[in-house]
């Protein structure tokens, strides 16, 4: 990508985010409360068609990429998080849900810490809350379209 592209891209993902901040802070303010917009990542959908998917990955923020990661996952739709993430957060999932799952079927204590700080310092670890991660299909690792004998 050339620095104009890239500067353009930048700038149409700092609008969105502005644009959203903008409508959760009147929204909160006539509210009284505070309130974090959950479907926001929609708006980021056209950065993904616009620009592409390697585009959509390195400059939306995280914090809607996993919203979006959230809600595909309460959906079903594993084969939406194939096409805009690819193989490897798919294999970050499988090793989230591991290690959750581990977590709370564990009565060691000991062991119980080791998981923790698994999850603390792995870089691998896709952090969700916990009934998201335990929607999970147990074999979600071997998810691949792309093969023929995939089963999900």
């Amino acid at each position: 990508m050339d620095k104009k592209l890239k500067l353009q891209i930048k700038s149409e993902v700092k609008q969105i985010v502005d644009e959203i901040e903008y409508e959760e802070n009147q929204f909160n303010r006539m509210f009284h409360s505070n309130v974090e917009f959950q479907k926001s990542y929609y708006k980021f959908l056209k950065i993904y068609e616009k620009y592409g998917k390697e585009a959509y990955l390195r400059y939306v923020p995280f914090k809607f990429k996993k919203q979006e990661i959230r809600n595909l996952i309460k959906s079903g739709e594993y084969l939406q998080i194939f096409e805009h993430y690819g193989l490897h957060t798919i294999q970050k999932l499988q090793y989230t849900y591991n290690l959750t799952s581990s977590e709370f079927n564990t009565t060691n204590k000991f062991k119980l810490l080791i998981i923790k700080l698994k999850k603390l310092f792995s870089s691998n670890f896709i952090s969700l809350p916990n009934q998201t991660i335990l929607a999970l299909p147990p074999a979600i690792g071997e998810f691949n379209p792309l093969k023929k004998d995939c089963d999900l």
